[in-house]
């Protein structure tokens, strides 16, 4: 056989070369196009890149949060716990702030839509009083285990009226929190993984950062709930909507005794 050039990068080959020993193309295939395969060499090398600039991203903004929350210990630490509530909603609310508008492109394409009909965000709202009653059941049940006496759940706002309890414990984590996991941090992680991937990880790390062993059997499920509901949707909404809706309701269920138990 006569040694000839390879079709795809243009090198000698052997006779006897089944493969060209430069680019490994088969001898004998049709041409390639060379311009096509390095556009997409560099669209993966952009892929790949973009992946590891989110899931730095996600580290660094889970890392302020992280001191937003330690934030909060301090300032209970030097003052009254409702202070730190205000201060460690203020600071958790200016971190998801800024970093929604350094990925503002990105969190246009969930929120451009409602996500579901009324009917799924009816279904929302009844689903959400067998999770409430669950998680109730569940925190008693830990209590009465270990026989602990916690003080009241709503002790910050003692003297304050319950709009107070409502605007920090429900409205304020169904806007910040759903805007920076299932906004910022699932949107940055699904760049370079899967959606399945994406909410196991993204409500790990909603769980874990309430610091709270106890509270990882409870919150962690819950941020899974959270984040499927994002990707099944495809919008930020309905999971604000969940998340506002379990919370109000644990807030409504403590200060009216409408809980069982309570």
């Amino acid at each position: 056989m006569d040694a000839a050039n390879c079709v795809a990068c243009g090198r000698p080959l052997k006779p006897e070369a089944a493969f060209c020993s430069a680019c490994g193309h088969r001898r004998g295939d049709p041409t390639v196009d060379r311009a096509a395969l390095a556009r997409a060499r560099a669209e993966k090398l952009r892929r790949i890149e973009s992946g590891w600039s989110g899931i730095r991203s996600v580290i660094l903004l889970y890392l302020l949060l992280l001191g937003g929350i330690g934030l909060t210990f301090l300032v209970r630490n030097a003052s009254d716990e409702f202070t730190a509530e205000v201060v460690g909603c203020a600071a958790i609310g200016g971190i998801v702030i800024v970093a929604a508008l350094l990925d503002r492109e990105a969190l246009k394409n969930c929120t451009r839509s409602a996500g579901f009909s009324w009917r799924g965000y009816a279904a929302l709202f009844i689903a959400s009083i067998p999770i409430v009653l669950v998680v109730h059941a569940y925190v008693g049940g830990v209590h009465r285990l270990f026989r602990l006496r916690p003080g009241p759940e709503l002790s910050a706002f003692t003297g304050r009226g319950p709009a107070w309890a409502f605007l920090l414990y429900a409205v304020s984590p169904a806007i910040f929190e759903e805007l920076g996991f299932r906004g910022v941090i699932f949107g940055l992680l699904r760049r370079s993984l899967d959606p399945r991937e994406s909410i196991l990880l993204s409500g790990a790390a909603f769980g874990i950062l309430h610091l709270s062993v106890p509270s990882l059997i409870t919150h962690v499920p819950l941020g899974l709930y959270l984040g499927w509901l994002r990707h099944r949707s495809g919008s930020l909404y309905p999971s604000m909507a969940a998340h506002f809706l379990h919370n109000a309701l644990v807030v409504a269920g403590t200060t009216w005794s409408l809980l069982p138990g309570s």
